[in-house]
């Protein structure tokens, strides 16, 4: 082996010929082994870099896509493309001065230094998409643990850009600070937010997530039918069916005017179980395995948990029958919907700020379970008797990455609607509804509130009201001008959700305007501004008051199989040593798949030795289970431990079971990685969580609620064992009912 290959140990403190930090013998690189030979002509010396350069630019590419779709974290997560945008710029100008960069190119330690570089913008763009998503941040113990994870990225990027003297990447000590405060202000946002979800929502809210993922699936499944009944390949299990109401146990209420609504009486109002209940008419839910069918019956499983979870979801309790006609049961909403309240009633200010906090509420809860409500209005929300608002209609929604709805009545909606999703591209397809969209609706919703009518009252055409949002106009905020606090307060919320979005720069087919909508708060910005305020505020008793119509307002199984990660000759020696290449990454799983171990090992060795946490739990693997020819468990201990602390799933579960498998008396260690684990879904760590505390194992107190939460969502991915689990756990509940 050349003595440049040996001077690796100098930049990575690994070797890559003798004894590696596992005690055993690699073996030397070659072309076999996933190691090939550079051309090494003057000209191509920089090939060996070539697919490097390519790797940089793409994962640049969706870093910046990562922070466009940021839900939170946004100041964190542009610190990061800041700093990855200008290590790019490094990289383009070492492109550029081929010539002059030459000795760079055919030293060995500076590839290496490379491939580590490349490894470290993967864990980077890893940790800002964790982090940018509502459903994801939640695996991080608190917001200090964020804190710590950007830290340690930071730290590594820097380190690595100092070996391949990427001068330019590294900050002055002005810079520091101004990165520091950017980064306080999200990890404040967090502190205080991360507080709010209770630990024993948060496996629901990710089981929720779940089927809403589902949900797409079966949608795209129901549009490619084309109408004809298509069954699914894997049919929902039936703990996920909508219950159903006994109709008998819906009795009248007390006579009143009030107790059918709706333009055509569609809305029955009756009792259940001593509450008043609103039953919808609906078309019939057929119940049975077509595409259809199960994604109708995964949005009513959703509604149910959604409102069962969250005060400021309406409260969904199951299907039933009314008069021969099939129904939805709905908790009673007194007032009706916030829009009918507003028209009848004159809000006090108070009682505007607690609708506004309930609804941003809701909004926050529903994005953590990765859905977006694609229809935010006051028509939307309704009031009950103790003066709470829930959101409701969620005929429109869509999880984060799914289909944008149809809209057949767009008059409706479009006072609401953000100007990107007015805009079609120059090649014709529309914006996707994303949360910045969903923000935008929440702000117009605030003016809504606030002045007591629509948005553009007199505009009654869908044109009329596009070419003036579209032109940077928006509607007057005269509660600015009003002396309560209260309203000059939501006046702030209201500019930076809506009227900021004047400063944003419109695109529109070939004129020059440019669309920002990540200029937007988040919504968790918007939640705790509005809690703030609330409690400045709020009085003990909100009051209402008959509104004038004449004035409109002014102001342990081990059951681990092998990872099913899918994974994206030589010339004349001259007297130059030729660079060594790794073998990717990805061609090194599809050696191990094609059982060529050898050379996958050298493969997973190299990258592992170079900082890729999924190459250091193949490393561990290998010498788990002695495919490279001699096993050392506790070096393969240390690496899953090592691979787990990054973020890698099946490496927490690794590490979990081998402390198990060693009778480790570390419980809490052991439940630590396992949970680790099921944030991450892993669907072996969930329905293991839900074997142990069921049965109480490992010492641990029986809990059947968690039990039965973390077999659902086991079962939920097929988890063979989980769906017997829960079949188990159900047959014991019909027992005791």
């Amino acid at each position: 082996m050349s003595s440049q290959l040996k001077e690796k140990k100098e930049s990575t403190n690994n070797t890559t010929e003798g004894k590696n930090s596992a005690g055993e013998n690699r073996g030397k690189f070659n072309t076999s082994s996933g190691v090939v030979n550079a051309i090494q002509t003057v000209g191509d010396a920089v090939q060996p870099f070539v697919p490097l350069f390519s790797m940089v630019t793409n994962i640049v590419q969706q870093l910046s896509q990562i922070y466009e779709n940021a839900k939170c974290n946004q100041k964190i997560c542009l610190v990061l493309v800041e700093r990855v945008e200008i290590a790019q710029y490094a990289v383009k100008s070492l492109q550029r001065q081929k010539q002059a960069n030459e000795e760079k190119f055919r030293n060995q330690k500076y590839y290496y230094a490379f491939v580590r570089f490349v490894n470290v913008l993967e864990n980077i763009k890893k940790f800002a998409k964790e982090i940018t998503q509502l459903t994801c941040f939640q695996k991080f113990i608190n917001a200090n643990a964020i804190k710590d994870a950007f830290d340690k990225n930071i730290k590594e990027f820097e380190d690595v850009c100092s070996d391949l003297h990427f001068t330019i990447a590294m900050y002055d000590v002005e810079r520091r600070e101004q990165e520091a405060k950017n980064v306080a202000e999200d990890i404040d946002v967090l502190n205080k937010s991360m507080n709010e979800v209770k630990s024993n929502l948060k496996v629901v809210m990710n089981e929720v997530a779940a089927l809403a993922s589902s949900m797409e699936n079966l949608n795209i499944q129901a549009s490619r039918s084309a109408g004809r009944a298509t069954t699914v390949r894997t049919p929902l299990n039936e703990a996920y069916k909508a219950p159903m109401v006994d109709p008998n146990q819906l009795n009248e209420p007390f006579a009143s005017d009030d107790n059918v609504r709706g333009s055509r009486k569609t809305v029955v109002k009756k009792l259940f179980r001593g509450l008043e209940v609103a039953c919808k008419k609906v078309p019939n839910i057929e119940n049975n395995d077509t595409a259809q069918s199960q994604k109708g019956q995964t949005e009513l499983i959703i509604l149910l948990k959604l409102g069962t979870l969250c005060p400021n979801v309406v409260t969904f309790y199951g299907l039933s029958k009314v008069d021969n006609n099939d129904v939805m049961v709905f908790n009673w909403a007194s007032y009706g919907n916030l829009k009918e309240m507003y028209t009848k009633y004159e809000i006090k200010w108070p009682l505007k700020l607690k609708f506004a906090r309930d609804i941003c509420n809701g909004l926050v809860f529903v994005h953590q379970c990765n859905i977006l409500h694609h229809d935010v209005r006051c028509e939307n929300i309704l009031i009950t008797d103790s003066h709470e608002a829930k959101l409701s209609n969620f005929e429109l929604s869509r999880t984060v990455q799914g289909l944008s709805a149809e809209v057949k009545n767009l008059l409706d909606i479009v006072r609401w609607l953000a100007p990107e999703k007015m805009r079609v591209t120059k090649g014709g397809a529309e914006q996707r509804y994303n949360h910045q969209c969903e923000m935008f609706s929440f702000g117009m919703l605030l003016w809504e509130l606030c002045h007591q009518r629509i948005p553009y009252k007199d505009m009654n055409s869908v044109t009329a009201i596009q070419e003036h949002v579209m032109s940077k106009k928006r509607e007057t905020l005269k509660i600015a001008l009003c002396p309560s606090e209260i309203p000059n307060e939501l006046a702030k919320i209201i500019k930076k959700v809506d009227i900021i979005i004047i400063t944003i720069i419109y695109v529109l087919l070939e004129s020059s305007w440019q669309d920002e909508p990540s200029a937007r708060p988040s919504d968790l910005e918007v939640q705790l501004k509005l809690k703030e305020l609330y409690e400045r505020f709020q009085e003990t008793s909100p009051q209402i008051r008959p509104k004038d119509p004449h004035c409109d307002i002014e102001i342990p199984y081990v059951e681990l199989t092998e990872s099913e990660i899918e994974m994206p000759c030589d010339l004349t020696d001259y007297s130059i040593p030729p660079i060594q290449t790794l073998m990717p990454f990805e061609d090194g799983i599809k050696e191990h798949k094609a059982k060529n171990y050898r050379v996958s090992w050298e493969c997973f060795v190299g990258h592992a030795d170079l900082g890729n946490n999924v190459a250091k739990y193949w490393k561990g693997y290998y010498l788990l289970t002695g495919l490279n020819g001699r096993k050392n468990p506790e070096a393969a201990l240390r690496l899953f431990k090592e691979a787990a602390d990054n973020g890698v799933a099946d490496a927490q579960l690794r590490y979990a079971f081998a402390l198990i498998e060693n009778k480790s008396k570390n419980v809490a260690e052991i439940m630590k990685y396992m949970m680790m684990a099921a944030d991450y879904e892993n669907s072996t760590a969930l329905f293991n969580l839900g074997d142990i505390y069921w049965n109480g194992k490992l010492g641990i107190q029986i809990d059947k609620e968690k039990a039965e939460s973390y077999t659902r969502l086991a079962a939920l991915k097929n988890q063979p064992k989980a769906i017997a689990l829960l079949e188990q756990i159900n047959a014991e509940k019909m027992k005791k009912s």
